[in-house]
């Protein structure tokens, strides 16, 4: 008892020295006048959202089937997508963007890395791989599985350029993939290229970037975020935000006045909306978003493409050139399908013909070197093959490493993953 006496008598002696009010001050005008005020900065940062978010939608042709150009695009009207890029329903396209028809000339289709930046506006890995899978398969150069044993780990290829170059001429960041790949060299193993190849693999990411500007699918660079107006905002917020927050806490430790808070409040809100919402992605331009279509449509064919439905041009169109594109889309999988079922028809041979660009590295039945196409000629006649997904796996494979290339580690300017902003035109 006396020890809870001793705590209570404490307690009271301390309680004597404190205040018994300390009233609240609150001026009711000045409160009205802060809370308009705080709703000011407010307002401004979500008219900024408003009007990037509406600059940023993507541009598509108007009166024009979805994925088609008109006759003189320069000059024909034009509105922007609703929901910020076209989300309607895709129609399936039998060949890819640029071509007319399956199996067409190759010097006006659009190629897999460059389609695949145009679809999500982003230059990823798998883009720059598709496009060194895309040149293998026009004729450059040859890749060989050059592993001594099947469930060797890891897996090596080699790329040989090819003794007669193909009559065309690349476009500028292939033939700094194919300067840098072989120096003057005729072949070179893919894992001599880890670590020194980074830097080229980012170059190519921003050619691709630089080429999709430049054919004008985008206005500007497509990582671009057009943040100059998020910038200026955030550069008179801040200081704002901090003047008012001293305000604020003076005027609370001096006489309790809390009637300044709403104006600080504003000024935080308006910080967060226009720090993460002040932004805005860059759009595509009208022929971009027609370029989309084509490339969605094309990915939807491949996508459920069935044999027995096929005409003889598209099944040669198929294996001749439609591999980086299922690789670009991710379709290798159901691509495999297709082989198993083409796989079974009579005419095999004629569509696998020439398919020498990739060489597993082993030999056939003949003890020759076994090509793609000496594999894919075998597994028709189902004589030593036992899984047409068997042969996409070096492929795959291939594609995967050559992914694993992308290493930013000790480059300069990657603290935001290399995204190809040193391209002009790629801000705040």
């Amino acid at each position: 008892m006396s020890t809870i006496a001793a705590v209570t008598d404490a307690t009271a002696a301390v309680l004597a020295h404190v205040p018994a009010h300390v009233p609240a001050l609150v001026d009711r005008d000045t409160l009205v006048g802060a809370s308009a005020l705080g709703l000011v900065p407010v307002a401004l940062a979500a008219l900024v959202v408003l009007v990037k978010w509406w600059r940023g939608r993507d541009e598509v042709f108007v009166d024009v089937t979805p994925g088609l150009l008109p006759a003189d695009p320069a000059r024909a009207p034009r509105r922007r997508v609703r929901g910020g890029q076209w989300s309607g329903t895709v129609a399936p396209a039998f060949a890819p963007p640029g071509a007319t028809r399956p199996g067409e000339a190759r010097a006006g289709v659009v190629r897999p890395g460059v389609v695949g930046t145009v679809v999500d506006g982003v230059a990823d890995p798998h883009d720059v791989s598709a496009t060194l899978l895309d040149l293998a398969v026009r004729g450059w150069f040859r890749i060989v599985d050059v592993r001594e044993r099947e469930d060797e780990r890891p897996r090596d290829w080699e790329l040989r350029r090819s003794p007669s170059q193909p009559e065309e001429t690349p476009s500028a960041f292939e033939q700094l993939l194919l300067d840098r790949l072989f120096e003057g060299r005729d072949h070179v193993r893919l894992s001599e290229l880890r670590g020194s190849f980074a830097l080229t693999m980012r170059e190519a990411q921003i050619g691709l970037y630089r080429e999709v500007v430049d054919r004008g699918w985008y206005a500007r660079h497509p990582r671009a975020r057009n943040g100059r107006t998020r910038a200026a905002g955030l550069a008179v917020l801040v200081p704002l935000t901090l003047a008012a927050a001293v305000v604020v806490v003076t005027a609370f430790l001096d006489a309790h006045d809390w009637s300044l808070t709403p104006v600080l409040v504003g000024l935080l809100v308006a910080l967060v909306v226009l720090a993460r919402f002040g932004g805005a992605r860059t759009p595509r331009t009208a022929e971009g978003t027609a370029l989309r279509i084509q490339a969605l449509g094309f990915r939807e064919y491949l996508a459920t493409a069935e044999a027995d439905r096929l005409r003889f041009e598209e099944k040669r169109a198929l294996l001749t050139g439609y591999l980086p594109y299922a690789v670009a889309f991710g379709l290798t999988a159901h691509f495999a399908d297709l082989l198993r079922d083409l796989a079974k028809e009579s005419h095999w041979g004629d569509y696998v013909d020439g398919l020498d660009w990739y060489d597993f590295g082993g030999s056939g039945p003949d003890g020759a070197d076994l090509s793609l196409g000496d594999a894919l000629g075998d597994l028709g006649e189902l004589t030593w093959m036992a899984d047409a997904g068997d042969l996409l796996d070096g492929v795959d494979g291939f594609t995967d490493a050559t992914d694993s290339l992308f290493s930013w580690d000790g480059l300069p300017g990657c603290g935001d993953g290399c995204d190809g902003c040193d391209l002009p035109g790629c801000d705040l």
